[in-house]
C-alpha cells in the first residue's frame, strides 16, 4: 500500500514549531509549496491558494552558520539536508520514510530531531 500524506495536516506541524525556533535564534524561510498541475519543472509556491496540486512542502532554516532545509513529499518520504557550516564537512542529505512512508506524527518527530543537529 503507498502512503499518502495530507500536506494540508503535515504544514500544520511546521507551523506549530516555526515560532519557537524563531524564539531560539533560527532564521525560518517560508513554507514552500511545490505544484505539481504547473507543469515541468514543478514550481514552488510560498502562499498555498496559488497551488492546484500540492506535491511537496518544504523550509529552510539557518542558525549561525549552520543551515538546513526538511522537504515532505505527499508519498510520505522527506528530504533532509544539514550542513554544519564548516567547510571540513560535508553537507547531510538523508531521504527518511522512503519507501515505506511517513505519517504526519512522524514527519513532526523527525522535524524535531532535525532541529536538534543545530545544537
Amino acid at each position: 500500500m503507498h502512503t499518502v500524506v495530507d500536506l494540508d495536516v503535515a504544514v500544520r506541524e511546521i507551523e506549530r514549531r516555526a515560532e519557537g525556533w524563531r524564539h531560539a535564534g533560527f532564521a525560518v524561510g517560508p513554507v514552500t509549496w511545490r505544484d505539481q498541475a504547473g507543469g515541468w519543472p514543478p514550481s514552488l509556491k510560498t502562499e498555498r491558494g496559488a497551488v492546484a496540486d500540492p506535491d511537496s512542502i518544504g523550509v529552510k532554516v539557518r542558525l549561525g552558520d549552520q543551515e538546513g532545509s526538511v522537504v515532505l513529499f505527499k508519498g510520505g518520504w522527506c528530504d533532509v539536508e544539514y550542513w554544519s557550516g564548516s567547510a571540513r564537512r560535508e553537507p547531510v542529505m538523508e531521504a527518511p520514510g522512503y519507501p515505506g512512508g511517513l505519517t504526519v506524527e512522524e514527519f513532526g518527530r523527525l522535524l524535531d530531531r532535525f532541529i536538534d543537529r543545530f545544537r
